[in-house]
């Protein structure tokens, strides 16, 4: 298989993570909407409510969406790191490569021709 295709795969192949990352960025950021507005009306009722027994439960609801709020912050981070992650091998090793191509050039321009003679 010639290098083009070989690169290609490997880009479908990458693409396909990445796509199922969104994805799964996409189901999180609709839960996310989801608990906000359930932490807004569980907070709203702890202030109306002045039932003390109430008010505990209310709190302890509070709690847990706000949890599981946080749980889905930090996934949606994680999920952006790693792309991050991903990407930057590539863009470094492009860099990497155009340093040490640039390097060559450079050296082989400061080599006097005489020597080039008596090297060969």
């Amino acid at each position: 298989m010639k290098t083009r295709k070989l690169l290609a795969k490997l880009a479908n192949f990458m693409d396909k993570d990445r796509n199922v990352q969104s994805d799964e960025l996409a189901a999180i950021r609709e839960v996310l909407k989801k608990l906000k507005t359930k932490e807004r009306k569980l907070r709203e009722k702890l202030e109306a409510n002045t039932d003390e027994e109430e008010r505990k439960e209310l709190q302890g609801k509070l709690e847990v969406v706000h949890a599981q709020r946080i749980k889905g912050l930090e996934r949606v981070m994680e999920i952006r790191e790693s792309r991050k992650e991903k990407s930057a091998p590539v863009a470094a090793t492009e860099e990497k490569d155009r340093e040490e191509q640039a390097s060559e050039e450079q050296a082989s321009e400061e080599q006097p021709q005489g020597e080039e003679a008596t090297e060969k």
